[in-house]
């Protein structure tokens, strides 16, 4: 553990004076931790030592190092070393007191869970996924990969991977489909779509002027317009058949009912004094004009 949190923190580990780094004071180093090796009965260390603290070991002035050790509360394990001081009177009856200026109880763990953090980010996942829910995730994609790599390696060799099976199928296209049959049939359909959507915008048309011609006629057997305004009150009506709706409503009759204001009619069908199309277009009858065109 000592050896794995030393590699993840990659940060050298200091050498003081007589733990001068867990007292509030200036604590120059007088070597650094440079690599960490694990011996038989003891942790190894290569040390970059400073021209002072050489001095004093060539001179013997210091002779012992007395290592800061994290220990985890939960099993008592130790987990990292904080520092390492060098010093003439040792701990060597117990351990100096734990100091965790890393703010961590326990190092190891702290990494597992950043680590899992990572995973989650990287898998899509929240970062509160529980452990299992990240090895799911991580098992979905490797089977997702193995499943493409299975799918490449079918592949003839030498052919180039245009689409995927599942575009390919919509297409109602071969695997080995070459580029420009896809681009084809990609191009086939938005035409198709244009088709498609001029033949809507025409059925709509119809259903306009069909609807204006019905109230057009409404409104000539009303009496609410003559035959001259026929014309007018298509367009109208075809352009903004509520408003033509409204118009209809609020406008007064202009054409008597019951009664029609004919000379002869007696011989409206004879006469060319008798709009046929004007009587046809009111919804007005040859038998009508006979029986209600005379005159008082």
């Amino acid at each position: 553990l000592i050896q794995k949190q030393f590699k993840d923190r990659k940060v050298d580990i200091v050498i003081d004076y007589e733990h001068q780094t867990l007292a509030d004071i200036q604590a120059p180093a007088g070597g650094w931790i440079k690599e960490l090796y694990k011996g038989r009965d003891a942790i190894l260390a290569k040390v970059e030592w400073t021209a002072r603290a050489a001095g004093y070991l060539k001179n013997k002035e210091y002779r012992y190092l007395s290592p800061v050790v994290l220990v985890r509360k939960r099993d008592k394990k130790a987990t990292a070393i904080h520092s390492v001081a060098l010093t003439n009177t040792p701990a060597i009856d117990g351990m100096f007191a734990v100091v965790n200026a890393l703010k961590t109880e326990d190092i190891s763990e702290r990494r597992n869970i950043m680590d899992l953090k990572e995973l989650a980010k990287i898998l899509g996942l929240p970062e509160n996924a529980t452990e299992e829910e990240v090895k799911k995730a991580a098992g979905d994609a490797a089977r997702a990969a193995e499943k493409l790599k299975d799918m490449e390696g079918r592949q003839p060799e030498g052919k180039e991977i245009v689409a995927n099976s599942t575009i390919l199928s919509m297409l109602d296209l071969k695997l080995d489909a070459k580029t420009e049959d896809v681009a084809a049939s990609i191009m086939a359909l938005k035409a198709g779509g244009a088709n498609v959507q001029a033949e809507l915008d025409a059925l709509k048309e119809r259903m306009q002027e069909k609807d204006a011609e019905e109230e057009v006629q409404k409104a000539l057997k009303a009496g609410k317009i003559t035959a001259a305004q026929t014309e007018w009150a298509k367009g109208y009506a075809m352009k903004d058949l509520k408003g033509f709706k409204g118009f209809v409503d609020k406008a007064p009759i202009v054409v008597p009912q019951g009664r029609l204001d004919l000379k002869d009619a007696q011989g409206a069908s004879r006469s060319d004094e008798v709009d046929i199309a004007i009587l046809k277009n009111m919804g007005v009858s040859m038998d009508d004009v006979k029986n209600y065109g005379e005159e008082d």
